[in-house]
Formats: C-alpha cells, structure tokens, sequence
C-alpha cells in the first residue's frame, strides 16, 4: 500500500528550513498579504469612484428639442469677410 502524501500548508515549516529562514518567510508571506489587500481595497474603491462617477453622468436618452424650436437658440447667420465680398466682386 502507497504511503500517503503529506500536503504542505503554510503552518507547517518545510524540513528544509531553519526557524530564521520560516521566520524570514511568514514575515515576507504576511507583508505579501498585506499588500495585496491594500490592492483589493484600492482596487475596490477605484470600481466605486467609477461606478458612481457613471451613475452621475449616466447619458439620458429623452428626446432633445430641436434648435429651430427655441428660437432663443438659433444661431446667427455665418458673416462674409470683406476679403470675400471684394473676391466675390470681379466676376
């Protein structure tokens, strides 16, 4: 009959490793921890900035009315330079 595996956890120290190297290594596992929740955190609170950034912004599809019908609104005819009246002139 096979002998079964031992899975190796984070809890228990590899035989290889000397209690400095363990030390060493769960000191780097939990500054690694800790900066990737400082990540997801941020990450987090950038996807709510944009989310809520969207739904200030969000686009309304109802119909805007038409410029013709503000006559407050219209705009001025374009103004011919009189560079182009003097061109214009000749033919």
């Amino acid at each position: 009959m096979p002998t079964p595996t031992r899975s190796r956890s984070p809890l228990n120290r590899p035989a290889h490793f000397s209690d400095a190297d363990w030390a060493e290594y769960q000191q780097c596992q939990a500054e690694h921890d800790d900066l990737m929740a400082q990540i997801a955190e941020r990450e987090a609170q950038m996807e709510h900035d944009l989310i809520a950034t969207y739904d200030e912004y969000e686009l309304d599809f109802s119909p805007v009315p038409k410029p013709e019908a503000d006559p407050a609104h219209r705009l001025p005819p374009p103004h011919r330079s009189p560079a182009s009246r003097r061109r214009n002139r000749g033919r």
